[in-house]
């Protein structure tokens, strides 16, 4: 790990959050906290004078960190990388790291110590201070919570969630399951509270002045927490169907609606004096540690697809290349020709994408395939949330051409360093699917053409790209080439979740040890999580 940062500059109120949540350095264990880490104090986070939205800014900037080093760890080493995204070609930790299955402790508590620190210690604050006098505050504060803290679930399995501020130094940890029947609880009363808010106080709008997200629009809020829902339905459809459905349809039914339009969609913006570096910017183009996957290279080039350049930037000889991951890396200079993220090199305040218009309408698309009351067909939400996609990256010129397209496949792979870890037409490790759209395929074909488009348009978020590739086996991605987990890893199964937080074995080591009971196995990155099926449906 590298110590340049590019530190988040906004208003002074902050900094006081910032001295007590961001001290941290990325050469040693990720965090150590002198504080109650499950029960924080007010005096931990007390801004005399400013109100809830102070406590809720920093949960905004944390879902996706804004500092650059602790979004590194915290998805960019993992996530983005174990979803087909992207690839490092630095051989961090002697070649032996988190990209070959290497699993550096220290990396890996990351996802649970931010989440922790910097979601559920401010929200903890919000709901002491917001249940009776400003629910309102409270309702946004649960999205965020769940918009964050279901992303660490999905990295972890179980954590602590219902008991957490209850008291005490360690705290139980709950199953997935339990989670998310927390989480479907905690929409329901935003959007119960929300849509009650806006008919008695019309026009009113409180939170604008801490808002990153909607400039206080709460009728937006209301369409990214049905959508949320519906995320969050879909994916569990393998493992609850019932429930699934049940949450699916009612999100999708709601009077207030969901994200449709790319004006409707979520993004944290530099906003009410608040300014950031986009942390991927960041990791591209000041650290040089993060490029092209080689799934999105063969994907984009193999579909003829108009957002390669939009996603990516041509290396010095005007070429798309990606690094496959797990490769053997012994020197940076192996990969040194792979393409990086095309942020642009001086626009380092783009907006952080937490969910788009086009992800609703493949989640809604794969409703409809499983029979589900979503309001129109599998195809159509299908074509619609390409176009989505293609006009949220300004190329939606291209889309007649494109969704058409019957023929084109994922193309196949050559690699920049090592023939031996080519991937040649007609290996198992490339998709057959094409792009049109077709009624008469079978159920895993249709299943396969709308995740694989779902995974182009969700770009560059891996973390949720990561978990609907182990929900569905799709899209078809390469295995990792070197294996470092002395077999707690299937090479072909692919990695399935992070193990529990190193901190946690320290300093929660009795609740922890009973949390290895929740999961299906292990506590490893081979075992699978409650939503996680094996047999797919």
């Amino acid at each position: 790990m590298k110590t340049k940062n590019t530190p988040i500059k906004y208003w002074p109120v902050l900094l006081a959050i910032s001295a007590v949540l961001f001290q941290t350095s990325c050469t040693k264990d990720f965090e150590k906290y002198n504080t109650n880490r499950y029960n924080a104090t007010d005096s931990l986070l007390k801004i005399d004078g400013e109100g809830l939205g102070t406590f809720m800014l920093p949960m905004q900037l944390s879902i996706f960190s804004t500092t650059n080093y602790l979004y590194q760890l915290q998805q960019n080493l993992n996530a983005d990388i174990y979803s087909g995204y992207m690839m490092s070609g630095d051989p961090f930790n002697g070649g032996v790291n988190n990209t070959n299955y290497g699993l550096v402790p220290g990396w890996n508590t990351a996802p649970f110590n931010i989440g922790f620190q910097n979601i559920m210690s401010n929200w903890l604050q919000v709901n002491k201070r917001a249940a009776a006098s400003s629910p309102d505050y409270l309702a946004i504060a649960n999205i965020l919570k769940v918009e964050a803290m279901h992303r660490v679930t999905d990295v972890y399995g179980p954590m602590p969630y219902t008991s957490f501020g209850k008291g005490g130094f360690t705290t139980p940890y709950d199953s997935q399951e339990v989670i998310y029947n927390t989480f479907f609880t905690e929409l329901d009363f935003a959007i119960k509270t929300l849509t009650q808010y806006i008919k008695t106080n019309p026009g009113v709008k409180p939170f604008q002045p801490y808002d990153l997200v909607y400039n206080g629009d709460y009728k937006q809020w209301l369409k990214f927490a049905n959508s949320l829902k519906l995320r969050l339905a879909i994916r569990i459809a393998m493992v609850n169907p019932t429930l699934a459905k049940t949450k699916a349809e009612e999100a999708v039914n709601d009077p207030n609606g969901l994200l449709t339009t790319n004006g409707d969609n979520a993004f944290v913006h530099p906003a009410n004096g608040v300014t950031f570096t986009n942390s991927l910017w960041s990791i591209t183009y000041e650290y040089g540690d993060i490029n092209m996957g080689a799934p999105m290279e063969c994907y984009l080039k193999g579909f003829n697809d108009p957002r390669l350049p939009v996603y990516f930037k041509p290396n010095g000889a005007g070429q798309y290349r990606g690094i496959r991951n797990g490769v053997a890396i012994t020197s940076t200079q192996q990969y040194a020709d792979a393409s990086l993220l095309n942020f642009g090199t001086t626009n380092a305040s783009t907006p952080i994408q937490l969910m788009a218009a086009s992800e609703v309408s493949f989640l809604k698309a794969e409703g409809a395939l499983r029979g589900w009351n979503m309001g129109g067909t599998p195809s159509g939400f299908y074509n619609e949330g390409i176009a989505l996609s293609f006009d949220l990256n300004g190329v939606s010129g291209s889309l007649g051409n494109y969704a058409n397209d019957a023929t084109s496949t994922e193309a196949p792979y050559a690699d920049l360093a090592s023939a031996t870890n080519n991937v040649p037409a007609g290996s198992p490790y490339l998709s057959k699917i094409t792009i049109k759209w077709d009624d008469g395929a079978t159920y895993q074909q249709k299943l396969e053409r709308i995740i694989t488009q779902k995974w182009l348009g969700l770009w560059p978020d891996g973390e949720e790209a990561w978990a609907e590739f182990r929900r569905t086996n799709y899209p078809v991605l390469m295995p990792v080439v070197v294996n470092n987990s002395q077999g707690t890893i299937s090479t072909t199964d692919f990695i399935r979740r992070l193990p529990f937080s190193q901190d946690e074995y320290n300093n929660n080591k009795a609740e922890v040890t009973k949390a290895v009971t929740l999961l299906n196995g292990p506590d490893n990155g081979g075992t699978r999580l409650w939503w996680d099926l094996k047999v797919k449906n």
